[in-house]
Parts: structure tokens; sequence; C-alpha cells
């Protein structure tokens, strides 16, 4: 057929590296076929389950790529959904008590985005003013959020559950061509905004091509006149909004404001990121690769919790992390080494 993807044309769409990552994925998909774990991999259950995740997961990816592609890091990605999980909780439970629920949704929405941008501009305002190192700085506030968070509930999550919220969870619990075998869910949906919107801001306009020149060398774009803070704002600013747009999704489809929710899930960003093909030293970087990374780690994940052989599947997925990130950046260090002999 004429309108088929040709393979010179996927490449471009693509590039080497997604479509290293996409065959990746469907070998394992090919390989979860196997008869012990077909019926249950390829249920309908589980596959909105497994896009629920991946959708989830791949949005504050997203902005933890542009983090490390400017040159700096996210650690605070999990305790930051945690806090905004929390955040939702306090201020919809108080706005359904007192208006309709619109406008008590509005006001979640937009006060729980608020915080969470501010959280990115003072991340970038003391790795850029006081040349802190984005480790140090994210890694306090990882610790700050989640005792924050704590603080606020006395540890006990803000239940979600009645009927009052019912439109809200379905932000994450909803689907889309419902009774359809394959019925998506809403975040999927969100997903597709956020991959389209940051994947343009990232290829197409200044601010992205801004973002790639700082983590590639921070003082030769500064001195060809580029605002390298304004660059930093929208990097690190870009991590938290999304982080804060996973905690109201987190705190949809969990029913509840959990401080304890979040645990690790920087890890599986930088995770998704480097698998993606970012560099964790900037400059390198790919928006539709950190969605790919995000799927392969979750349908990995996905595929441990199938195999029979494992009485504690959960147990394994840091050490399945933790392991893909090595590789990941080792592979990514081989490349860079090859790329620097070429040269």
């Amino acid at each position: 057929m004429a309108s088929s993807i040709r393979p010179g044309r996927l490449a471009r769409i693509l590039g080497a590296r997604e479509i290293g990552v996409f065959l990746v994925i469907l070998t394992l998909c090919v390989a979860l076929a196997a008869p012990g774990t077909r019926q249950q991999f390829y249920s309908e259950s589980n596959f909105q389950n497994l896009t629920r995740q991946i959708a989830l997961l791949s949005i504050f990816a997203i902005g933890e790529a542009v983090v490390i592609i400017a040159g700096g890091i996210d650690l605070s990605m999990g305790s930051l959904i945690a806090f905004c999980g929390v955040l939702t909780g306090i201020l919809f439970t108080r706005a359904t008590a007192g208006m309709a629920f619109p406008a008590a949704f509005a006001i979640t929405v937009a006060g729980v985005l608020a915080a969470s941008v501010l959280v990115g501009i003072f991340h970038a305002s003391a790795v850029h003013f006081l040349r802190m190192p984005p480790f140090v700085v994210t890694l306090g506030t990882l610790v700050i959020l989640r005792s924050q968070s704590q603080l606020y509930t006395h540890a006990v999550p803000i239940q979600l559950e009645d009927d009052r919220y019912h439109a809200f969870n379905f932000l994450s619990n909803g689907l889309l061509f419902e009774g359809h075998p394959w019925a998506i869910t809403v975040p999927v949906v969100i997903l597709v905004v956020v991959l389209v919107a940051y994947d343009l801001l990232m290829r197409r306009s200044r601010i992205g091509r801004s973002v790639f020149a700082v983590g590639g060398n921070e003082e030769a774009t500064r001195l060809s006149g580029v605002d390298v803070f304004k660059t930093k704002v929208f990097a690190y600013g870009s991590a938290a909004f999304l982080a804060g747009l996973a905690g109201l999704l987190y705190a949809a489809y969990n029913r509840q404001g959990d401080p304890s929710a979040g645990v690790g899930y920087e890890l599986n960003a930088v995770a998704a990121a480097v698998i993606g093909g970012a560099s964790l030293t900037g400059g390198q970087g790919s928006i539709l690769g950190t969605v790919l990374g995000a799927m392969l780690l979750q349908v990995i994940l996905s595929g441990i919790n199938l195999l029979p052989s494992l009485s504690n599947p959960s147990e394994w997925e840091g050490t399945v992390v933790g392991a893909i990130v090595l590789l990941a950046v080792l592979f990514n260090v081989i490349r860079q080494r090859r790329q620097e002999a070429k040269a």
C-alpha cells in the first residue's frame, strides 16, 4: 500500500535509538505470548492496566527527560507526586464541601499545578543562582516534600471514594470506548496531549533548542545570548509541572491522597529517559524515546509479575529497574566513546 510506513520513513519518524527500543518491546510482547502468560498478559484488564501505568509513568518521565537534557536531574519527583496527591485530597475535600464540582475541580487542579511549578522554580533558582548541584537540591526537596506530606496527613491517606469524587476519579479510572475489547483509559489521552506538546516544544521551539544547548555547553550558550535561567526554569518547571499532573492522576487512580505514594518513582523516570536516549551528561534525549522507554520498562515489570516461577515478583522490581538503568547508562557511555573516537 502507498500509505504504509516504509523502513526509511520509519527511521525519519523515530530514529535509530527509538526503533531499537520499539523492536525490543515487540520482541517482549511476542515472548509474553507463551502459553504460560498469554491469557493473562493479553487480557482486556491487563491491557487497560498496563496502558494506564505506561501513561502515568510517561507523563512525569517526560519532565525528567527535559531536565536531564538541560544537564540537570530531578530526584524529588516521587515525593512531589505524593505531595501533590495529598494536596489534591486537601483542596478537593474542602472545595467540594462548599461549592459545585466544576469549581472545586478547577480550584484543585489549578492549586496543585501552581504549587508544583513553584517547586520547579525553586529548583531552577537554587541551581542557577546559588550554584548548588541539582542532585543536592532535588534530594533535599525529596526529603522535605515527603516529610510535609506525612505531617499534613499524620501519615494517613485522605480518602476520595464517595459519590462526590466520582467525576474526579474518572481522570484515571475512566474508559473511552468502554465495552470495546481495546478500550483505552483517560491517562492515555492525557499522555498523547503531553507527548505532542513537549515533542513540538523540544524540537521546534526556541526554548526547546535552548534546553539542548544549555545541556551541551552552558557557558557557550550563555555567551551566545541565551537566557540560561529562563531555560532552566522551563526545564525544572516542566519536570515539576508534569510530576504535579501525575500526582493528580495517581490520587484519582488510587482514590486517595497518599503520603507514602511515589516511593522510587524518580528512578523509574530516570530509567525511562535514559532508555529513550537521554544522556546524563546533558544535551541529548528524546521525548518520544522517553515514552518508549517507559513502555519498555512497564512491559518488563508486567511480564515479571506474570511469571509463575516467581513467588514474590514485586520484590524483584527494584532489582530490574536498577539493572536497566545501569545497562542503559553503560550503552550511552559506549556510544559516546565511539562518537568521540570517530571525531
